[in-house]
């Protein structure tokens, strides 16, 4: 191939790169607004608690917190699903400039971030933002400053280093495992023992360091409260032996059907001839993640969540691509790849957009939230003069309020303080709050949630709530008219 014809074909597969990446902030931005009547669950408490500009809240760090407040506040629900694309397109730039720097031509960097496409993660599942989302960035760059750090002795990488895993550790604990595939990546390229006498390393280490230390004296103010919700997620301490081996098995199940696209994708392109250099360390960043959470689960007997795994399989195009010779294919390639974009948008569209057609019990993405915030609201302002100050309710019902209404109310998480170190109960007895629960789904069940049921011991603690008239507000876009029943509880402030 001459030079001119490599030229243009550099700029072909840069174009679809170029596609890509807008296809992710338009499509995957506009799908979720014209789908959605409300933001996810994890969107909506991670606005709740950006809301409060804490340094930790009672399930995860505070980075992905701050940033879906932050873009709220700027753009509203467009702004939470714009940063979950800013986050998948930003990590997928950091695979390209990391397969490039490993060796891999621009065809076949752009294919390796073209596969990320056929992981649902990075399409269906991406609307949702969350902790495990803003991971994404932080993992695909800081493994390219890692190895651009050591082989170009570049002090600036290490610095950039640092940063990723200190706010990847703000964003998520398990972020430091990106180190792993690192140092898989490292070994293999037969640069672990420079890696440990690098002196760079040590200061990237001081510096993530640095970025954590905040949160790391907030856990301890408060009784490492994330640290215990963790622990509660993982299990392991009640598993039997034997149950090791199950959890194992079912983590790597799991994750093989998410990446059987990419299987098929291989298996179509096996026979292409002489296999492409694959550069030294592309297989521990692809697999070196999934090996360590196979090994720990085996050694701990937790059971990991599948979603934790969404930052790892983020390079692994990079191992693929040449492997495979899948950028020599085309016509292989590219149709699976489109194939399963507009795939996850037609499945999103069918399964929020028409959910309220097609399905008896509501999406929460199809909640009437502004109506509910709005009618909350108007309770509280029917008996005090003040903007609603705190709300009792779940971290949904209590998220909706806090985002889409107007008073801003921090809202105590299920009732329990020590969920909400905000607020205390003391500032709910001096300024007042309302309690909010789901009562029913149906007005016509007459099979109700009572606040016994949803607060046991609330009316010990606040003896002078008063049950208000229930909220029945229509779920949108439904043909058969029917509505959600709200309980309500008003606890007046101590004159």
């Amino acid at each position: 191939m001459d030079q001119s014809s490599t030229g243009q074909e550099s700029r072909r597969v840069v174009r679809l790169l170029v596609a890509w990446v807008l296809f992710h902030l338009l499509f995957w931005t506009l799908l979720p607004l014209l789908c959605n009547t409300c933001l996810p669950l994890d969107c909506i408490e991670a606005v709740m608690w950006g809301s409060e500009w804490e340094w930790g809240y009672d399930k995860h760090p505070p980075l992905s917190a701050w940033a879906a407040q932050l873009f709220a506040i700027l753009m509203g629900d467009a702004g939470v699903y714009l940063l979950s694309q800013l986050c998948v397109v930003t990590a997928g730039l950091g695979v390209y400039r990391l397969a490039r720097f490993m060796g891999l031509g621009i065809s076949q960097a752009v294919y390796a971030v073209l596969l990320l496409e056929c992981i649902y993660f990075y399409n269906y599942s991406s609307v949702e933002f969350n902790v495990n989302i803003l991971q994404l960035p932080f993992w695909a760059w800081g493994w390219f400053l890692g190895l651009h750090a050591l082989e170009k002795k570049n002090g600036w990488s290490w610095l950039g280093l640092g940063l990723c895993v200190g706010l990847g550790a703000l964003t998520k604990y398990i972020a430091v495992f990106m180190l792993i595939p690192l140092f898989a990546a490292w070994g293999m390229r037969g640069q672990w023992r420079r890696a440990l006498q690098a002196p760079g390393l040590w200061f990237a280490g001081i510096v993530s360091g640095v970025v954590f230390l905040p949160h790391l004296l907030w856990m301890q103010a408060n009784d490492w409260i994330t640290i215990t919700y963790g622990l509660r997620r993982t299990g392991g301490e009640g598993a039997v032996w034997w149950q090791h081996f199950v959890f194992a098995l079912e983590y790597l199940l799991s994750n093989a059907a998410i990446l059987m696209p990419l299987i098929v994708i291989a298996m179509l392109c096996r026979r292409g001839g002489n296999k492409a250099q694959v550069p030294a360390g592309a297989i521990g960043f692809a697999l070196g993640g999934y090996t360590f959470m196979i090994l720990l689960t085996l050694l701990m007997g937790m059971e990991p969540v599948t979603m934790w795994a969404v930052p790892l399989p983020l390079a692994i195009g990079i191992w693929l691509v040449p492997r495979y010779n899948l950028d020599r294919f085309p016509l292989r390639v590219l149709p699976v790849v489109l194939f399963m974009g507009l795939l996850g948008m037609i499945a999103y569209g069918v399964t929020y957009g028409l959910g309220p057609q097609i399905r008896d019990k509501p999406h929460r993405v199809n909640y009437p939230a502004s109506k509910i915030a709005a009618q909350v609201e108007a309770a509280w302002a029917n008996t005090q003069k003040s903007s609603l100050p705190y709300i009792i309710a779940d971290e949904w019902l209590g998220g909706i309020v806090n985002h889409y209404g107007e008073a801003d109310a921090s809202v105590m998480i299920r009732g329990v303080p020590a969920r909400s170190n905000y607020l205390s109960e003391a500032d709910i007895r001096r300024e007042g709050g309302v309690v909010l629960w789901l009562k029913s789904r149906d007005t016509s069940d007459p099979t109700v949630r009572s606040l016994k049921t949803a607060y046991p011991d609330l009316k010990e603690r606040y003896p002078n709530a008063v049950e208000v008239e229930d909220l029945v507000i229509a779920w949108p876009r439904r043909s058969d008219g029917k509505s959600g029943r709200y309980g309500l509880a008003i606890i007046p402030p101590k004159m």
